[in-house]
C-alpha cells in the first residue's frame, strides 16, 4: 500500500488494510536483543533468579527491575464504545491498541490492552485486582456508567497503584484546559459563566466534577431525559442523583433545548446531531461549543459557527480544536509512573490541565487554536513534569524524582528513541556475578520487555488511524464478524504467560509479583525464537477457581495462554478446566514443553542405541507436572512400559502414602508389573531413566543395574540426578541434562515458541497430543542419522534453524487433527518464522 500524502486522514479501507498487514497495531518485544547465551542467561535462567529474590524481599523493586515500572494496563469490557453502545470486549481491542500506540509514541509508556469478559462489576473488579503485580497503573476505558464509577472507586480503594478512567480524568483535564483558553478568547471567566454538560456518562461526570472544583458559576447536566435535578422522577440512578445534589442550583427543568437558553458554554459527551443551530442562537453572546460526541459531534463546527458560536471544539481529528485524550493521558501516566504514584486525584488532573493550557501562548491563542495539536510533542513532557511535581507535593509518590528530569527523559525518548535513554552499564559490569549483571541490565532498561507500535505516529495522516472517526471502523467490523478480531488486532499473535508464582524455577513459591522477571524472560524467548508476542500476567491469587475465572475473563485479548510455574497438582486442574472452557490454545510449558523435547531426544537416543519405541522399558523419577506430562506423551507415542517413582518410591495402584489424584490417575496407566520398592528397584533392567526430581539421587551402580547401553535423561536443575561422567562410567550410552553447559540440554525453548507459532498461524482451538508429538519428531529429525552421536541427540537451544521446522510441523498437525480454524501452507509458516528470526519482520 502507498500513502496518499495529499490527504490528512486514512480512509476506512486503508485503516483496515494496515491492521491486517501488521496483525494489529501493537507488538511485544525484548528491549535487549538476544544474540548469544551470555545475554540470554542474564534475561532468563540462571541470572533471572537474583531479580526474583530481590523482589520477593522488597516488592517495591518490581517497579525498577521489571517492565512493571513502565507498563499500564488499558482495561475495558467494551460496554460504552464510541456512542455505539455495548460492542463487547473483543470489539474494544482495536481502540485499546490505538491508545497503546499513543502512550508509547508520545511518552514512552508501555500499555497492554486487556479486554475483560465480565458480567458484573464484582467480576470486573476482582479480575483487575488480581493483575496488580504486573502493572504500574490501570487505565479504564470505554466502561458504561454507572458501573464505571463504582469500578473506579473500588479499584482506587483496593490498589496501591494509580487507577484512571480515561474518559474522566484525561478527558476532563483536556476539556478544562481548552475551556480556560476559550474563555480568554471571548473575554469571560469561569466564575461568571453557566455551563451545560450534555451526557451523564464517565466523561460528563468527570468534567462536571472538575468544573465545580474550578469554581464555575453554574453547571447544569443533561441526559436523554433532559435536565438532571434533585428529585427528578424518572431515568435516574445513584450517579445522577449524586450529580444532581451538586449542580443545577436553580433546579432548571425541561429538555436540553430549554436549558441551553442563555448558557455560555455547551460541553457535549452524548450523541450526534442533538444540538441545532437554533439552540446555539438561543445561548448567551459568543457561546463556546464543545461537541465531543464521536464519530458524529452534537453539532458540526460549521453549523455552530454560522449560528454564532465564538469557539468550537470537537473530538474529531478532521476539525480544528480537536479535544482528544491523547493530549493528556500519555503525559499523565508518564508522570505517575516515574514517581511511582500510589493514586491520582483532582489536584493532579488540574496540574495536567494547567500544563496543557500553558502550551498555547497569548500571541497564538485564537478561536481555532485553544489547545495544542495532539501531534505537538511538547504535550507529554510538559504534562508529565506537572503531574510528577503535584504527586510529590501530595506526598503520594514512592520516589522523589526531579520533574524537569522526567520532562527531559520524555523528550529524549520521543525524539531519539529507546537507545538514547538507556544509561551505560555499571563500570564494573564484567567483574560482577551473573545475578548482579542481571540486576544491572534490568535496572538500566526498566525490565526486559516492552510494547512496540507497529505503525508509528509520524504525522496527521498516521495519527488519524488512532482517532475518531476512523478508529471506530474496526470495532464495528468485529461487532458484525467476531472472527475478524484475528485479522485486525494483535490477538492472533498475542499469548498471555500466566503465573501465580507458586513454583518458580528452583525458587519455590515466591508469589506472582516476584516471578515477573522469569515471565519477562519467557516472553523474550517466545519472541526471539518464533516471533510470538507474549506478555506476563502475574496474578495475586493461588486459588485454582479464581485463576480459572481470571484467565477466562481476560481471554478475549489473547490468541493463546501459556501457564507457567504453577505448582502441581493444581496446574493439572487449572489447565484441564481452561481447555474445557476456552477455544484458544492452553499450554502448560512446564509440563508439555519439557515433554516434547524429552520425546525428541528419546527418539534420537533410540536410533543411536538401535531400539524401538514400542519395545522399551522406562523408569521415571519424579511425579510433578513435567514428569506426568512426559509420561503421558511417551504413552501416546507408543512406549508400552513406564514405572514412575517419587520421594516415597515406586507409584502403584493402591499405594496410600504420598498420593494425590494425579498420581492415582497415573498409577492406573503405568507400572503394569505392579512393582513396589524404591528407585533402585525400579531401575533394574530398564532401558531408559528419565529424572525430573532432585540432585545426586542416582549412582553409577544404579546405572549398571539397567539394561545394556541405557539412556539417561537427568534433568534436575541446577544439579542433575547424576552427572554425565558418572553415568557414562556406569555404562550409559547417552546422557541428556537440563543444563546449558553440558551436551544434550533438554531446553524447552526448542519447543514452546514454535508450537505456539504453528498453533496461532492456524488459529488452532487447542494444542493437542498430535501437535506435540509432531513437534517432537520435527526437533528429532533436525539431526540427521549420520550426525547422531552420544553428545548430539538434541539440537542446541539457540539453533535458530529449528523453530521454523517445528512451527510447520505443528501447523500441519493442527490441520490434520481438525483443531485448526483456517488452512495454511506449512511451508509458508516455516518461511514466515525464518524471516522473523533473521529479519525481524512477521508478515
Amino acid at each position: 500500500m502507498t500513502l496518499e500524502l495529499s490527504r490528512l486522514s486514512v480512509t476506512a479501507d486503508e485503516a483496515l488494510a494496515y491492521r491486517r498487514k501488521y496483525r494489529g497495531l501493537i507488538g511485544v518485544q525484548s528491549k535487549v536483543p538476544v544474540k548469544d547465551k551470555a545475554v540470554l542467561s542474564q534475561i532468563y535462567t540462571p541470572g533471572v533468579a537474583e531479580p526474583c529474590l530481590r523482589i520477593q524481599k522488597d516488592p517495591a523493586l518490581s517497579f525498577p527491575l521489571t517492565c512493571r515500572g513502565n507498563t499500564i494496563a488499558i482495561v475495558s469490557n467494551g460496554s460504552a464504545m464510541y456512542g455505539l453502545g455495548n460492542l463487547g470486549p473483543e470489539a474494544a481491542l482495536p481502540a485499546l491498541e490505538g491508545k497503546a500506540v499513543m502512550a508509547k509514541t508520545f511518552a514512552g509508556v508501555d500499555a497492554l490492552p486487556i479486554c475483560i469478559d465480565a458480567d458484573t462489576a464484582d467480576e470486573f473488579v476482582d479480575t483487575v485486582l488480581a493483575l496488580e503485580p504486573t502493572f504500574g497503573a490501570i487505565c479504564l476505558e470505554d466502561l458504561a456508567v454507572p458501573a464505571a464509577l463504582e469500578i473506579r472507586d473500588r479499584l482506587e480503594e483496593a490498589m496501591d497503584i494509580p487507577v484512571v478512567n480515561n474518559h474522566q480524568t484525561p478527558v476532563a483535564s483536556g476539556a478544562l484546559a481548552g475551556l480556560w483558553n476559550a474563555l480568554k478568547v471571548v473575554g469571560k471567566t469561569l466564575e461568571n459563566v453557566r455551563v451545560v454538560v450534555n451526557g451523564a456518562g464517565a466523561a460528563g461526570i468527570g468534567i462536571t466534577d472538575m468544573l465545580l472544583e474550578a469554581g464555575v458559576g453554574e453547571v447544569v447536566v443533561c441526559d436523554r431525559a433532559g435536565a438532571i435535578y434533585t428529585g427528578r422522577p424518572k431515568d435516574m440512578n445513584w450517579a445522577k442523583a449524586a450529580i444532581a445534589r451538586r449542580t443545577n442550583p436553580e433546579r432548571r427543568t425541561g429538555s436540553l433545548e430549554d436549558v441551553l437558553v442563555g448558557a455560555d458554554v455547551f460541553i457535549g459527551f452524548s450523541a450526534g446531531n442533538v444540538v441545532t443551530p437554533e439552540m446555539v442562537r438561543s445561548m448567551a453572546p459568543d457561546p463556546i461549543i464543545f461537541a465531543f460526541a464521536v464519530p458524529e459531534p452534537e453539532i458540526r463546527p460549521e453549523a455552530a459557527k454560522a449560528a454564532g458560536a465564538a469557539v468550537v471544539a470537537t473530538g474529531r481529528s478532521d476539525y480544528p480544536n480537536e479535544m482528544n485524550i491523547g493530549l493528556i493521558f500519555p503525559g499523565l501516566f508518564r508522570g505517575l509512573l516515574d514517581v511511582g504514584a500510589h493514586n491520582v486525584d483532582n489536584s493532579i488532573a488540574f496540574a495536567a490541565a494547567e500544563a496543557l493550557a500553558s502550551l498555547v501562548g497569548p500571541d497564538e491563542l485564537n478561536p481555532d487554536y485553544i489547545t495544542p495539536s495532539v501531534l505537538d510533542f511538547r504535550n507529554a513532557p510538559t504534562v508529565a513534569a506537572a503531574v510528577a511535581r503535584q504527586a510529590i507535593a501530595n506526598n503520594d509518590a514512592r520516589w522523589d524524582r526531579d520533574p524537569d528530569e522526567i520532562a527531559r527523559w520524555t523528550r529524549q525518548y520521543v525524539y531519539e528513541g529507546q537507545a538514547a535513554v538507556v544509561p551505560p552499564p555499571d563500570p564494573h559490569f564484567n567483574e560482577m556475578s551473573l545475578g548482579e549483571q542481571a540486576i544491572d541490565l534490568r535496572r538500566r532498561y526498566r525490565g526486559s520487555l516492552e510494547i512496540r507500535a507497529k505503525l508509528a505516529i509520524k504525522d496527521q495522516y498516521t495519527l488519524s488511524m488512532y482517532l475518531p472517526p476512523i478508529d471506530a471502523v474496526p470495532a464495528q467490523v468485529i461487532r458484525d464478524n467476531p472472527d475478524a478480531v484475528y485479522d485486525y488486532t494483535a490477538k492472533g499473535n498475542l499469548v498471555a504467560i500466566v503465573t501465580d508464582g507458586s513454583a518458580v524455577l528452583g525458587l519455590g513459591n515466591i508469589g506472582g509479583g516476584a516471578g515477573l522477571p522469569v515471565m519477562e524472560g519467557k516472553a523474550v524467548l517466545f519472541n526471539t525464537f518464533a516471533g510470538v508476542e507474549a506478555f506476563p500476567i502475574c496474578v495475586t491469587t493461588q486459588d485454582p477457581d479464581e485463576i480459572v475465572n481470571i484467565v477466562t475473563r481476560i481471554a478475549p485479548t489473547f490468541g493463546g495462554v501459556n501457564l507457567e510455574d504453577i505448582s502441581a497438582p493444581r496446574c493439572f486442574e487449572i489447565e484441564r478446566r481452561l481447555k474445557e472452557t476456552l477455544d484458544i490454545p492452553i499450554f502448560h510449558d512446564d509440563q508439555h514443553g519439557t515433554a516434547v523435547v524429552v520425546l525428541a531426544g528419546l527418539l534420537n537416543a533410540l536410533k543411536l542405541t538401535g531400539r524401538k519405541i514400542d519395545e522399551i522399558r522406562v523408569v521415571m523419577n519424579g511425579a510433578g507436572a513435567s514428569a506426568v506430562a512426559v509420561a503421558k506423551i511417551l504413552l501416546s507415542a507408543g512406549v508400552p512400559d513406564i514405572v514412575m517413582c517419587d520421594s516415597k518410591g515406586i507409584i502403584y495402584e493402591g499405594r496410600k502414602v504420598g498420593m494425590n489424584w494425579m498420581k492415582n490417575e497415573m498409577a492406573k496407566v503405568t507400572n503394569r508389573e505392579k512393582l513396589k520398592g524404591g528407585l533402585a528397584d525400579a531401575m533394574k533392567g530398564r532401558d531408559v531413566l528419565i529424572g525430573l526430581s532432585v540432585a545426586n539421587c542416582v549412582t553409577e551402580d544404579m546405572v549398571r543395574t539397567m539394561a545394556e547401553n541405557p539412556i539417561i535423561f537427568a534433568l534436575a536443575n541446577p544439579v542433575p540426578e547424576i552427572m554425565p561422567d558418572k553415568a557414562y562410567a556406569g555404562g550409559a550410552a547417552t546422557v541428556a541434562t537440563g543444563r546449558s553447559d553440558l551436551p544434550n540440554q533438554v531446553n524447552n525453548s526448542l519447543a514452546f515458541p514454535a508450537i505456539f507459532r504453528g498453533a496461532l498461524d492456524t488459529r488452532a482451538r487447542e494444542i493437542n497430543e498430535e501437535m506435540k508429538i509432531a513437534a517432537a519428531h520435527a526437533i528429532a529429525n533436525f539431526i540427521r542419522d549420520d550426525e547422531l552421536e552420544r553428545d548430539y541427540i538434541i539440537p542446541a537451544g539457540m539453533d535458530f534453524r529449528v523453530p521454523p521446522a517445528v512451527a510447520a510441523a505443528v501447523a500441519q498437525a493442527a490441520m490434520d487433527s481438525g483443531v485448526a480454524r483456517i488452512k495454511v501452507n506449512p511451508d509458508d509458516v516455516a518461511e514466515r518464522t525464518r524471516r522473523f528470526i533473521y529479519e525481524g519482520f512477521l508478515d
